[in-house]
């Protein structure tokens, strides 16, 4: 099936004029941008000892969750205002005469929207995380190998002049090589299983926002469109995120101080390529156009 090509300059150009034609956006970003910056001195890895390695799996589980748990949770409030940002981002863009504040970012925060926003945003990450569960084991295996190679150095000082006829030897280069091959193994499949998903729900926090308006915001069917409407053009979002690369990098070399400025630009561009591939699913289906 041909899908029609979206034209991503002129997608980055319209985020561009419409962050110029108003310059208050950045009200609308300055939560998200905050958290932004506090979840960037949260280290969780800071907190996990190497030698949790030696201990039974779930332990090591139980202890990951633990050092993981409140970046997880900060994450996902991120999440949910960063949603509502674009909600009201939205909005402006239906509406001209809406005044920017940061009031308007927490309109998912009604008591009529958050339910809805919030087991939406939820199942999205629940399945996005099943599909992660190939890298997430490859990523075990291979902090597990590293830590096996470790133990073998510091108990053989004489490393790397070993005897390599040692019964000693030759099991550990066959458990670490086991391991090691492994983890690369299901670190590749896992990001080939997980990267098409990631991008094939990457459209459910700007459905989400226009069937709120709908009073049609069922999570499942969200989540099931966002995956209709991203067929041919998961590829495309990928190339956008490319070409976006280098303020993600900006961001981070700045520790998410620079997020107040490109937050709001970076959204937009991903609002705008939305209501682009909305408009193609919708004129191809029903050939209509959408009113944004």
């Amino acid at each position: 099936m041909n899908y029609p090509k979206i034209d991503l300059k002129t997608i980055r150009q319209e985020s561009k004029h419409f962050q110029a034609d108003t310059p208050r956006l950045f009200l609308l970003y300055i939560l998200p941008s905050m958290l932004v910056i506090l979840s960037g001195f949260l280290n969780p890895l800071s907190r996990i000892h190497v030698a949790v390695l030696e201990q039974p799996f779930f332990s090591i589980l139980g202890q990951i969750l633990q050092a993981y748990l409140f970046p997880l949770l900060v994450s996902f409030i991120g999440t949910i205002l960063l949603t509502s940002s674009v909600y009201a981002t939205l909005t402006l863009m239906k509406d001209s005469k809406t005044e920017p504040s940061v009031k308007n970012s927490l309109a998912l925060f009604d008591e009529e929207r958050f339910s809805q926003t919030f087991l939406t945003l939820l199942l999205k990450r629940f399945y996005l995380f099943l599909w992660s569960i190939p890298n997430l084991l490859g990523i075990y295996f291979l902090f597990y190998s590293s830590f096996l190679a470790k133990k073998f150095v510091t108990l053989h000082p004489e490393f790397p002049n070993l005897d390599l006829s040692s019964v000693e030897t030759e099991r550990f280069l066959m458990v670490f090589g086991l391991y090691f091959l492994a983890s690369l193994i299901l670190i590749i499949v896992g990001n080939i299983l997980y990267i098409p998903q990631y991008y094939a729900y990457s459209q459910v926090e700007f459905l989400l926002c226009y069937s709120l308006d709908l009073g049609q915001a069922s999570p499942r069917r969200i989540l099931k469109t966002s995956r209709s409407f991203m067929k041919g053009y998961k590829f495309q979002h990928f190339v956008l995120d490319l070409q976006l690369l280098p303020w993600y990098f900006l961001n981070w070399i700045t520790f998410g101080i620079a997020s107040f400025l490109l937050l709001p630009y970076i959204q937009c561009t991903k609002i705008s390529f939305y209501r682009a591939v909305l408009r193609a699913a919708l004129s191809k289906k029903y050939q209509l156009n959408y009113p944004w």
